[in-house]
């Protein structure tokens, strides 16, 4: 009996070893893969910080940074249905903080989709319910934060974005499983979903709105007057979009009482690995993340997808 035991626990090692190397040919396979096809992208992009709480149930959505305290911030929702998480990475040491997010002392369990920091304030887009605003001095170390209130603004704000004037709440559209109200045809294109720009002492009345393409995760306005969009949806795509002033045409067109602004074609598409999410400006680079390592989707695992990375802004712009 003892040999059957033994030739049994040496066949299981064997199939599990098997497995194991099987896995590890998949992962290089996918990796080597994945750099030839985006080798653009590689060849552009630097690892700045590890992506945090991949293996936590966390799935990241929401990036930012505080350039006052020197530090990376992603916000995301959990797999498990508990309170959405804030993780914050220090730029130069690597240290890493978790906050469990609350709105008027309860656990928020809603979802996170863009992250920004300004002038001393997060700012939290939560998908068709609006936007937190809250002070930085809320991730204080205790491994909880409280966000307040939500301001309801004039879209299903999936991502947002803030320079010193103004901050910029959008939308993710994808039709049919994402649909927008916000259709507008411009020069024969038709775009359905808008950004919306705000002042910042005022997330309720509209400045401006743009008409922007479909499949947005994020947006930054750089200081050249860029905009550039992280989009991505599922196994299909994932690219930085990248218009320049000129690719953004004023129109006759009024939304909520303000100017309409429409988005024709990109000056620059850089495609990039999957998944992409929220992006952001630190140090003249363009900044941003990937949730495809996440537990919900593991695909990121096996290509080793585990960093928040940056892109030259003058490699994007030209």
């Amino acid at each position: 009996m003892k040999k059957v035991f033994r030739i049994c626990g040496i066949t299981l090692c064997s199939v599990a070893g098997g497995a194991a190397a099987l896995l590890l040919l998949l992962a290089v396979f996918l990796s080597v893969g994945a750099r030839v096809k985006y080798h653009e992208f590689y060849s552009l992009m630097k690892k700045e910080a590890r992506n945090p709480g991949l293996w936590d149930n966390y799935i990241p959505q929401g990036i930012t940074f505080n350039d006052d305290e020197n530090y990376y911030a992603t916000c995301g929702y959990m797999k498990d249905g508990s309170a959405s998480r804030i993780y914050t990475v220090d730029k130069d040491t690597g240290k890493r903080e978790v906050y469990a997010l609350t709105s008027g002392g309860e656990p928020f369990t809603g979802h996170t989709g863009g992250l920004q920091y300004a002038g001393g304030n997060f700012y939290l887009a939560s998908e068709q319910q609006g936007v937190f605003r809250f002070s930085a001095d809320k991730l204080d170390g205790s491994g909880s934060a409280e966000i307040g209130p939500c301001i309801k603004v004039n879209n299903n704000s999936s991502f947002i974005f803030a320079d010193d004037d103004f901050v910029y709440v959008g939308e993710f559209a994808h039709v049919p499983a994402y649909p927008c109200e916000h259709e507008v045809t411009f020069g024969g294109k038709t775009n359905t979903a808008i950004l919306t720009k705000y002042s910042h002492g005022d997330l309720e009345t509209p400045v401006a709105v743009y008409s922007i393409p479909d499949e947005a995760q994020g947006v930054v306005l750089t200081p050249g007057g860029s905009m550039i969009f992280s989009r991505s949806w599922g196994l299909d795509f994932a690219s930085y979009d990248v218009y320049k002033p000129g690719s953004v045409h004023a129109t006759d067109m009024r939304m909520d009482g303000v100017p309409v602004y429409f988005l024709g074609e990109p000056d620059r598409v850089l495609k990039s690995i999957l998944f992409t999410e929220d992006v952001d400006l630190a140090d003249g680079r363009l900044i941003s993340m990937t949730e495809a390592a996440a537990n919900k989707y593991y695909v990121g695992k096996f290509i080793f997808d585990y960093s928040i990375f940056s892109i030259g802004l003058s490699e994007l712009e030209g």
